[in-house]
C-alpha cells in the first residue's frame, strides 16, 4: 500500500505545503509523480496530512478554492493598497469575483476599505474638506440659515442646505458664501425661481441643523450678535425707507413663523440699547399672490422691527450685511443722512429708482 514509511517522510513538509497553499491531493499526486517519480494515491495523502493535523477540505471548500488558487495574492495586495483600485476593478482583471478578492484581503489581515473609502480612492466622490470656523462666520451662517433656507442631513458626511428665490442678488450671495465650502448649484427650475442648493462637510457644519430650533444658541454672545443679525437680515430680514406725513423713516425688519426665536431676538436688542416692536405679520391660512403665484401662510408669520430713525442710524454699521439689495438700501441711508435730505419729496424718485433696479434685475432673472 503505497511507499513504505520511511521513504514517504522527507516529503512530508513540501506536501503540507502544496496542500495549504491550494493544491488538491490528486495535483500533489500529480506533482510527486512528476517531479519525484514517486506513484503514490491521493487517499494515502489526505491520510498522511490528517495525521499532521492538516484539516482537509470539504468539497464546498475545494470548489472555491479551485476558483481562487490561481489568482496572484501579493499582486492582488498590491493592486488594492498601494494603487487604489477597487475590489469590482480588481476582479475583472483576474476574472474572479469581488467576495473573493474580499476574502484574500481579509485572510492577509488587509483592512478592506468601506463604500464611501473605496469611492473616494478611485475619484468616484470627493471627500469634503473640513474647516474651523471662527464665531462670526459661525453666527452669520446660523442667522443666514435659520431665515430662510433648509438644512437636511443628506449623510453620514454630507449636510444639505436648500432653499429657492426669485431675487439673482440672494442666489448670488449664497453662491459667494457657500462655493468655498464645498459644492454649490444655483439653477432656475421649471416656475422660473433659482433653487440653490450647497453640499457640506457635516462635521464642520453640523451646527446649522440647530438654526431652526425656537431658541439661540448659548454660543451667540455680544461679540457675534451682529453677524448673527446680519445673516438673519440677508436671509429673511428688510431694511426699509418708508414714508412719515411729509416726512420719512428709517427701518429694519427680521421676519419669521419662529414666535420664541424673535423674543430672544428683541430681548438680545434691548441688552444692546435698541427698543423694537413686534407684530403678526400675516395669519395662519391667509393667502397671498407673491410673483404671480398664489401663497397661503401655513403658520402665523410675525416681524420684528426696530423703528426709532436713530437706533436704525447707529445699528447699521453694525451689521456685516452682504446681500447686494440691502447694501444698497444701507448705502442710501447715508447717502440721504450726509446730504441732510428731511423730506419725502426729496428722496422719493431715488428710492423709486431703486426698487425699480431690483424689480428689474428680479423679472429678468440673471445672475
Amino acid at each position: 500500500m503505497g511507499l513504505p514509511k520511511s521513504k514517504l517522510d522527507p516529503y512530508i513538509e513540501e506536501i503540507k505545503s502544496l496542500y495549504i497553499n491550494g493544491l488538491s491531493t490528486n495535483e500533489i499526486k500529480v506533482h510527486l509523480f512528476e517531479k519525484k517519480d514517486i506513484n503514490i494515491s491521493s487517499v494515502i495523502i489526505r491520510r498522511k496530512l490528517k495525521k499532521c493535523g492538516i484539516k482537509i477540505r470539504n468539497n464546498i471548500e475545494a470548489i472555491k478554492l479551485s476558483k481562487r488558487k490561481h489568482l496572484p495574492t501579493k499582486e492582488i495586495i498590491n493592486l488594492y493598497v498601494n494603487q487604489g483600485l477597487s475590489l469590482r476593478k480588481i476582479a475583472r482583471l483576474f476574472l474572479s469575483n469581488k467576495a473573493t478578492v474580499h476574502k484574500i484581503l481579509e485572510e492577509n489581515k488587509i483592512y478592506v476599505r468601506n463604500n464611501r473609502e473605496s469611492n473616494i480612492s478611485i475619484g468616484y466622490i470627493k471627500e469634503k474638506k473640513k474647516f474651523a470656523l471662527s464665531l462670526k462666520e459661525k453666527a452669520y451662517l446660523f442667522g443666514l440659515v435659520g431665515g430662510d433656507l433648509t438644512p437636511i442631513r443628506k449623510s453620514d458626511y454630507t449636510l444639505k442646505l436648500i432653499t429657492h428665490t426669485t431675487h439673482p442678488a440672494f442666489a448670488r450671495l449664497l453662491k459667494e458664501t457657500f462655493e468655498k465650502y464645498g459644492p454649490f448649484s444655483n439653477n432656475l427650475n421649471k416656475n422660473n425661481e433659482f433653487r440653490c442648493s450647497a453640499y457640506l462637510d457635516l462635521e464642520s457644519f453640523s451646527f446649522l441643523l440647530d438654526s431652526k430650533k425656537d431658541e439661540m444658541p448659548n454660543w451667540i454672545d455680544n461679540k457675534n450678535l451682529f453677524d448673527f443679525l446680519a445673516g438673519f437680515i440677508d436671509s429673511d430680514g428688510s431694511i426699509m425707507i418708508k414714508k412719515r406725513d411729509k416726512n420719512f423713516g428709517y427701518y429694519i425688519r427680521f421676519y419669521g413663523e419662529n414666535l420664541n426665536l424673535l423674543k430672544e431676538v428683541k430681548v438680545s436688542l434691548e441688552k444692546s440699547g435698541y427698543k423694537s416692536s413686534m407684530h403678526k405679520n400675516h395669519y395662519k391660512g391667509e393667502v397671498r399672490n407673491y410673483n404671480r403665484k398664489e401663497f397661503r401662510y401655513n403658520k402665523d408669520y410675525y416681524a420684528l422691527e426696530i423703528y426709532k430713525k436713530w437706533q436704525v442710524l447707529d445699528i447699521l454699521p453694525r451689521l456685516p450685511i452682504r446681500h447686494e439689495e440691502k447694501i444698497s438700501k444701507k448705502d442710501l441711508i447715508f447717502s440721504i443722512e450726509k446730504r441732510g435730505l428731511k423730506s419725502w419729496l426729496e428722496i422719493e424718485e431715488e428710492l423709486i429708482n431703486l426698487k425699480n433696479k431690483i424689480k428689474n434685475e428680479v423679472n429678468n432673472r440673471f445672475i
